[in-house]
C-alpha cells in the first residue's frame, strides 16, 4: 500500500489557495460572469462533492490535532480546546452533510443537462 502524499506547503498557503479559487468560482457563477453549459456545470458539482468531503476530512483533522495537542495547549482553557474541537467535529460533519446532499442531487443534475441542448449555456 502506497503511503500518502505529505503536505509540502505550509497548512496556511494551501487554505488560502483554497479560499481564492472557491471566491473565483463563486464570481464566475453569479449572474454576469461567463456562462457555463450544463454539462460543465454538472462537473462543477461533481467536483464541489470531492471538495466538500476533502473540506470535511481537512476539518475532523484539524479537530485531532486540537483534542490530542493537550501538552502544546496546556495553557489555553480546557473548555475552550473543548469548544474548539467540538466545533471544528460539527463543522466536518456539516461539510460531509453538504457533500452527501450535493451527490444525491447529481443524477437530477445530469437529467438536466440531458435534456437541453449540449451547447446550452447558463
Amino acid at each position: 500500500m502506497q503511503d500518502p502524499p505529505q503536505l509540502t506547503l505550509p497548512p496556511t498557503v494551501v487554505a488560502t489557495h483554497l479560499r481564492s479559487c472557491a471566491e473565483e468560482l463563486a464570481a464566475g457563477l453569479r449572474c454576469g460572469g461567463p456562462g457555463a453549459t450544463t454539462a460543465e456545470l454538472t462537473d462543477v458539482v461533481a467536483q464541489l462533492v470531492a471538495g466538500q468531503e476533502a473540506i470535511s476530512h481537512a476539518l475532523a483533522g484539524l479537530a485531532r490535532r486540537v483534542e490530542t495537542g493537550a501538552e502544546a495547549l496546556a495553557a489555553a482553557p480546557p473548555l475552550d480546546v473543548e469548544v474548539v474541537a467540538e466545533v471544528l467535529r460539527e463543522a466536518a460533519i456539516a461539510a460531509r452533510c453538504s457533500a452527501e446532499a450535493l451527490d444525491e442531487v447529481t443524477p437530477s443534475f445530469e437529467c438536466v443537462s440531458e435534456s437541453v441542448a449540449p451547447d446550452t449555456r447558463l
